[in-house]
Formats: C-alpha cells, sequence, structure tokens
C-alpha cells in the first residue's frame, strides 16, 4: 500500500533527527516541528515514490498462479543447466557424485512442480472453508500451511538456481575437482531436497494423495 511509505521508519527517523537539530540550535518548538514534516514528507518523495524499493519477497504475490508457475519454470531450468553443466563429469572418477547431484536436482525440481499444481488445489480449498463460519478456524489453518509449502517451493527454487554456479565453482574443465566441496554441494541438495519433501507431506495430510491420472484415449 501507498501509505505505509509514509509510515518507513527511516523517514520518520530523518524527519525526528531534523526537527531535533532545528530544536538544539534555539528555534522554537513550533518551528522544528514545521522542519521535521517537511524533512520527513522529503524523505518519503525522494525514497518512498521516486526511488520505490523492490518488493519484500515475503510478502504475498499479486497473482498467485503466475508466480507459482514461474517458479516451476525456474526449477525445472536450473535443473537442466546443472545436467547440462554436469555432463562433462559423469564418465570420470567424479561420475558416482555427480550422477547423484544431477538426479538429486531433477528430483527436487520434479517436486517443486508437483507442489506448484496442488498449491492451486490448497488455495480453492482456503477459499471454499472460509465461505462457511464454522470452518473458518480449519480455513486459518490450511492458510498458514499453505503459505509454509509455498516459501519452501520458493527457497528450494533459490537455493537450486543457486547449485549451478556452485557446481562450476567446484568442477569446472581443467581445473582440479574440489571434491570436499562438491560432497557439501551433495549434502546441501539432499537437504534441500528433504525440506521440499515435507512440503510434499504437508500437501497429502491436508488434500490427502493425489488420485492417478486417467489416461488420455488415443487420438482417431
Amino acid at each position: 500500500m501507498q501509505l505505509r511509505k509514509f509510515a518507513n521508519p527511516w523517514c520518520l527517523l530523518c524527519g525526528a533527527v531534523a526537527g531535533g537539530l532545528a530544536w538544539a540550535v534555539t528555534l522554537p518548538v513550533w518551528a522544528a516541528f514545521v522542519i521535521a514534516v517537511i524533512i520527513w514528507l522529503t524523505a518519503v518523495l525522494v525514497f518512498g515514490f521516486l526511488f520505490p524499493t523492490a518488493p519484500s519477497e515475503t510478502e504475498l504475490p499479486a497473482d498467485p498462479v503466475a508466480v507459482d508457475a514461474g517458479c516451476a519454470r525456474r526449477a525445472h531450468a536450473a535443473a537442466v543447466s546443472l545436467q547440462d553443466v554436469a555432463a562433462p563429469f559423469l564418465e570420470g572418477p567424479l561420475g558416482d557424485r555427480v550422477s547423484r547431484i544431477v538426479w538429486r536436482a531433477g528430483e527436487i525440481a520434479a517436486s517443486i512442480d508437483h507442489l506448484v499444481r496442488r498449491s492451486q488445489e490448497l488455495s480453492a480449498l482456503v477459499h471454499n472453508l472460509a465461505q462457511h463460519p464454522h470452518s473458518r478456524g480449519r480455513a486459518r489453518y490450511v492458510e498458514s500451511r499453505h503459505a509454509e509449502i509455498r516459501r519452501r517451493m520458493y527457497a528450494a527454487t533459490r537455493d537450486l538456481e543457486a547449485a549451478v554456479p556452485r557446481f562450476l565453482a567446484t568442477a569446472s574443465p581443467g581445473a582440479a575437482p574440489d571434491v570436499a566441496a562438491l560432497d557439501r554441494l551433495a549434502t546441501d541438495l539432499e537437504n534441500i531436497g528433504y525440506g521440499v519433501d515435507i512440503g510434499e507431506s504437508m500437501v497429502t495430510e491436508i488434500l490427502g494423495p493425489e488420485p492417478p491420472r486417467t489416461p488420455q484415449a488415443p487420438a482417431n
């Protein structure tokens, strides 16, 4: 909201400091107050409107469905990129380690894609529960779990994207591989996957297992 810009603590601090300095040099209280308000409004204009900051990642996106879909695309792209940069090492002495890393990255991307699809079901469930007074407590619970699932989804996507430059830094072609760093990357990917698996468990707890998809009839 635009009104939040006026409550920015840094802008308020600028105004308070300016007012305090004006009062300290023996200006009347009313004059110091006017100066504080002017400086406060100037700071709001300059930093809040002319140079706005990017929205916080913790804020809910304006279009959650579109943002979630973008999250799934980013995770898939990161897994493919990691597979590409790891390809030269799959047949060497690091083959077992590298293949495990590539496999785990693909699993994480698939889990994120699955969470994105079920996220829409959770949104619909929250909406339906909120329509009935006796179900609003349940709606709040599902909404909080949904927010946690999405947080895990976004965090896993960022970590998966960061795994690509990390791999390049530990196993660049033509350089001696840093086996210890490669093992740390493998461990971190396991932890990332574990965090996503917890999100999957949350979804199953609320929605139950996903029903198997009905195979489509072959086209004539």
